[in-house]
């Protein structure tokens, strides 16, 4: 009778212990409160590099790749102009046999365009690069001004005091947008006065401008009249 008494009760022990393990084996896990990540996007197949800022009647040099496939196709590098919203080609080249190409472009007319490439007689997603922006200025020589001016009221009828940053054209429109730039830095700024009179010079910086250009002598600078 005590034997039988002894299994009865281990048996019931190694009950116990095996129902809690099997009911937290079957209880869901607590949500992680995380979002499911997106599926990530292929890379484009067409790379196209270059553009940026130019000079006007300097040449613009465009990299780029396609699948090796499109070797020896033709690449059409084209500008979107503003005026007829159309696409305009301005240069062609060849896919080489590792899928990359070169093309070049001279600037001929000032302002800020968007580019692409093209593959000429391929019919996919994969025959039109991404959109590049370029601005193309125009060289000028400039200077810069501002002490002993202090406290005058400039043509455009605005105070010139040391932290205005604009520049002084002989004849754009009084808070006409331009885009100057100076070696690798860029600056967009209004015209706030009339000058400069005298010598070469077509643009004239305030000192605010011409500080954070970096401009400290009379040198060339590149601008352009935004639209707008």
């Amino acid at each position: 009778m005590r034997g039988s008494l002894t299994r009865i009760v281990l048996f019931a022990a190694a009950l116990a212990a095996v129902v809690p393990a099997t009911a937290g084996a079957q209880k869901p896990a607590p949500p992680s409160g995380g979002a499911t990540a997106p599926p990530s996007q292929p890379a484009s197949p067409f790379a196209l590099s270059g553009g940026g800022n130019a000079l006007l009647g300097r040449k613009v040099r465009f990299r780029g790749s396609v699948e090796k496939r499109l070797a020896g196709r033709v690449v059409v590098v084209q500008y979107l102009d503003p005026a007829t919203a159309a696409w305009t080609r301005q240069a062609r080249t060849t896919v080489k046999d590792d899928g990359s190409f070169i093309a070049r472009w001279r600037a001929r007319r000032t302002g800020q365009f968007q580019l692409r490439a093209v593959v000429t007689g391929e019919a996919s997603s994969a025959s039109v690069s991404p959109e590049l922006p370029l601005t193309v200025y125009r060289g000028a020589v400039a200077t810069w001004y501002g002490p002993g001016f202090y406290g005058n009221t400039t043509a455009c009828g605005i105070e010139l005091t040391r932290e205005l940053v604009g520049v002084a054209h002989r004849s754009l429109p009084c808070g006409t947008n331009v885009a100057v730039r100076y070696g690798s830095r860029t600056l967009v700024v209004p015209v706030v006065d009339r000058g400069p009179f005298g010598g070469e010079a077509r643009w004239d910086l305030t000192e605010a401008a011409a500080e954070q250009l970096g401009f400290t002598h009379t040198d060339r600078i590149g601008a352009v009249r935004l639209a707008g």
